[in-house]
């Protein structure tokens, strides 16, 4: 039986689809989730002035924590609604290896994710971080279209 439901979030429109899907099948199977965001924050290394600039390592931090939270919030809003328990996760790392990593560490029983994220150009079908998860996750993985 589905109970433990992790949804990675991004933000992104295919995102909130994955965080609707994952919380119906969350209420219809009496289960909870769990959403996660995780910060990429090896991107960040290869943005201009990100180590010679002083303090835009902090405000990119601070403003990517504050996207993470929206993200997250959003889920969890839809998740009070309809009557399902909710934790929320604010990560930083590799999206993929994070995603693995607490989806496997948790015991969750299902992982709902978009298929392409706010870098969905990464790709040409599928993204990138949702290709990494789907060929390396231990836990079962849905993916919701755009």
């Amino acid at each position: 039986m589905i109970k433990n439901i992790m949804i990675a979030t991004d933000g992104s429109e295919t995102s909130e689809k994955a965080a609707k899907a994952g919380i119906d099948i969350a209420r219809r199977s009496a289960g909870s989730v769990t959403v996660v965001y995780v910060m990429d924050i090896f991107r960040l290394a290869y943005l201009p002035g990100y180590t010679t600039l002083p303090g835009i390592k902090e405000q990119l931090l601070e403003l990517m924590k504050k996207e993470g939270k929206e993200a997250t919030d959003f889920a969890a809003e839809l998740a009070m609604k309809a009557g399902v328990p909710c934790n929320k996760i604010v990560a930083e790392g590799s999206p993929s290896e994070e995603l693995l990593k607490i989806s496997r560490e948790s015991g969750m029983d299902l992982l709902v994710m978009g298929s392409v994220g706010r870098t969905g150009l990464d790709r040409f079908l599928l993204g990138s971080v949702a290709e990494k998860v789907v060929r390396n996750s231990t836990v079962p993985v849905l993916l919701i279209r755009e």
